[in-house]
């Protein structure tokens, strides 16, 4: 059935759903000084996010972004995704990566000023949808605080991790549906299913996000009266097919481009082995450890947005739009869910629910303060967030104004991940290669295969599903050897460091009996001595005669005979 792009016959008012997000007037909403206050505040934010990540531009890249960079790479070879690097991931953010590289370039700041450019408008977005949701004293703390909590060091929010497109993707699907809510036309609605959309495919735990979008969609259509089955029904329908067309058009580019068989088998068949590894008895103990990290220093904000969720009950601002609040909350916090990981940088689409809920717990607070007559106080809890706010600030000015981009991934990652050591090696292999050649790295660490330009002998870039208790890893083993075997490399880059592994117990060691065989083949060429205190190492050719490691960390090259 074809539909009309014309805007739809407005409820009228007096039959509207208490359901649909209204937005509130907050107290002294006339008032010039507080406008200014607003917004003047949502600019220091945003100047702070700039100037700090501004900085931070060239933190060398950690592996996921190694993966990202590398998938972009490729794509922009000419090279579908899955063909020649393969990850459970679906590829949204490859195109991403692709998208900011052809525009930044193909460099950890390339790829850092388009981060940046992201986060800003995250931020932007999450203000628009506090506003409307609530008010715009709300929206001003909920930003801030998703600023600074994907800001923290130790959330990991400094690299370009899938989850902030999750996050700004999503926001501007929620904008689009709240702007539905006010002025209903079918593009919208389609749009922000859209929106919705892509962040599904950006990661596979965004798709709560979208479930979200659709149960606020059903709720208001269901309040509405009269009540108009084909009308919701169609509109539904057009949310949903907004939602939908970013995965088709990703398996319509896959059957084309002939990857579809291992798009399938690593997105659907293998995703699925993987989310089913970790027990619900291991969840408990994975989200403390994990918490205790990405936590340090903003706990503060972790508590006052737990006190948000009571909060939204009985704020006068927000309990017009209260179920709305809440589900955000709900299915945001089921997309950290999956696999039950718990991984500080899951938590990233987590912060703007968390934000506005922050911002709701305080400007309850105010009318509290307000309804008994207690205005003249009504700065304290305004007050307390600039102290929770600069608290974490000052936690973090060394992270924020005085560590190099280098100090400060060492004082993230450690230095048992060897991501600032990465370029040096990528730089001797560019050096030492030509293009038609192939570099194998035996660990996972994509982002030497991406900086050193080269393509990769093998698309198992990850080590870790070879070492997962999963039905496919003694497969995949035999199947890197194979691909490694047949691409004869040009150099091997062997990386022993437990955290490029992740072996368990279990972990067959098929892998490592041929690696020790197949290395005969080559001559060793250099080897990367990370150590806990002293400088790494990098010690090349001749100079190997006679050397002898002392770090646990290590990364030895091998060149071809």
């Amino acid at each position: 059935m074809k539909h009309s792009n014309k805007r739809p016959a407005p409820t009228p008012k007096s039959r509207q759903s208490a359901a649909r997000p209204t937005p509130a007037t907050p107290a002294g909403a006339g008032f010039p000084l507080q406008k200014i206050l607003v917004y003047g505040t949502l600019a220091v934010v945003l100047l702070l996010v700039f100037f700090v990540r501004f900085r931070l531009l060239s933190l060398p890249l950690e592996r996921d972004e190694g993966e990202y960079a590398l998938m972009g790479q490729l794509i922009l070879k000419g090279i579908p995704p899955y063909e020649m690097a393969y990850n459970m991931k679906l590829p949204g953010t490859y195109y991403a990566y692709a998208l900011i590289m052809l525009i930044f370039g193909q460099s950890p700041t390339g790829i850092h000023a388009g981060l940046l450019l992201v986060n800003l408008a995250s931020i932007v977005l999450l203000f628009a949808v506090g506003k409307k949701l609530v008010n715009d004293t709300v929206g001003v703390l909920g930003a801030a605080s998703f600023a600074l909590l994907t800001l923290a060091p130790y959330s990991l929010g400094v690299a370009a991790h899938a989850t902030h497109f999750n996050a700004v993707a999503a926001l501007g699907g929620l904008l689009l549906l709240l702007n539905y809510f006010e002025q209903p036309t079918w593009k919208r609605l389609g749009a922000s299913g859209l929106c919705f959309g892509l962040s599904f495919v950006m990661k596979q735990h965004a798709m709560f996000l979208v479930l979200f979008g659709l149960t606020v969609l059903a709720l208001h259509e269901w309040k509405r009266h009269p009540r108009d089955l084909k009308r919701s029904a169609t509109a539904l329908a057009t949310f949903g097919a907004g939602a939908t067309l970013p995965y088709l058009f990703l398996i319509l580019v896959s059957v084309l481009t002939g990857s579809f068989a291992n798009f399938w088998h690593w997105t659907v068949e293998y995703a699925g082995q993987y989310a089913t590894i970790k027990s619900w008895g291991e969840a408990w103990t994975t989200l403390n450890a994990n918490f205790s990290i990405f936590s340090t220093g903003v706990v503060l904000f972790w508590i006052v947005g737990t006190a948000g969720l009571a909060a939204v009950f009985f704020s006068e601002a927000a309990r017009k739009n209260s179920v709305t609040i809440l589900l955000l909350a709900l299915f945001s916090t089921l997309c950290v869910v999956p696999g039950l990981y718990f991984r500080s940088h899951y938590f990233i689409v987590l912060y703007p629910a968390l934000g506005l809920l922050v911002g709701i717990a305080l400007y309850f607070v105010q009318e509290l303060l307000t309804k008994y007559k207690l205005g003249f106080l009504a700065v304290l809890p305004y007050a307390f967030f600039g102290y929770m706010f600069f608290s974490a600030v000052g936690r973090f000015r060394e992270h924020f104004f005085k560590d190099s981009p280098e100090r400060l991934c060492v004082r993230m990652f450690g230095t048992a991940n060897p991501f600032p050591e990465s370029l040096k090696i990528a730089e001797f292999l560019q050096a030492n290669t030509t293009e038609a050649d192939k570099i194998a790295v035996i660990g996972s660490e994509p982002q030497i295969c991406f900086y050193s330009r080269r393509l990769p002998a093998t698309g198992f870039i990850y080590m870790y599903p070879l070492m997962e208790n999963q039905a496919f890893s003694q497969a995949m083993q035999k199947e890197m050897i194979a691909e490694v075997e047949q691409s004869k490399p040009k150099f091997l880059v062997y990386v022993n460091s437990p955290l490029s592994w992740l072996r368990k117990e279990h972990s067959s060691g098929e892998v490592f009996a041929w690696f020790n065989q197949y290395k005969m083949q080559y001559k060793l060429a250099g080897i990367v001595d990370i150590t806990p205190k002293q400088k790494t190492r990098y010690v090349w050719r001749e100079a190997l005669a006679g050397y002898t490691e002392k770090g646990q960390t290590r990364i030895s090259v091998y060149e071809r005979e």
